[in-house]
């Protein structure tokens, strides 16, 4: 599920990139002021936990629309930031996955990577409220801008 979740979620950010952007899932580290890669765009799957009533979309979120029932849920939490030459190119990168993030309210079923199976249930989206800021000093490099994105997904059981 994860690495399901992993490429839904670059399908739906990368149309709004500029062409020639890169989108990694490496974790930050202290190596990237240091590095000359170009422009990318940086998603870190850092917590994963099961989904609350509220994440998974309330009591009859279970069945997805699909009438399948019961659903185990969990919520993918990634930090979204950016790298690139100047400031503001990074935060043009960031506006642009963030405005793919907040246009829908889930991943479209056509994003949904091949062999995700008929039982895979809607990957819900949201802007976490969760503060980024804290996390940058357990990565060794000052913090940047950033923001979190929480997926909900799950598999019929």
């Amino acid at each position: 599920m994860i690495a399901q979740v992993d490429e839904a979620l670059c399908l739906l950010i990368r149309p709004h990139l500029p062409e020639g952007t890169e989108i990694r899932l490496d974790p930050p580290k202290p190596a990237w002021e240091k590095e000359n890669r170009g422009r990318s765009l940086e998603l870190f799957l850092f917590s994963l936990h099961a989904a609350t009533a509220e994440e998974a979309g309330g009591r009859d979120a279970g069945s997805g629309g699909t009438g399948v029932t019961p659903a185990r849920r969990c919520t993918l939490s990634y930090l979204v930031t950016a790298r690139a030459g100047r400031v503001h190119e990074e935060h043009t990168l960031l506006d642009a996955a963030l405005c793919a993030v907040v246009a829908a309210d889930h991943v479209p079923a056509g994003l949904l990577p091949a062999g995700a199976g008929a039982g895979c249930l809607p990957l819900r989206l949201s802007l976490a409220s969760t503060d980024p800021t804290d996390l940058w000093p357990s990565f060794g490099i000052p913090a940047r801008a950033a923001f979190v994105v929480s997926v909900t997904a799950g598999v019929t059981g």
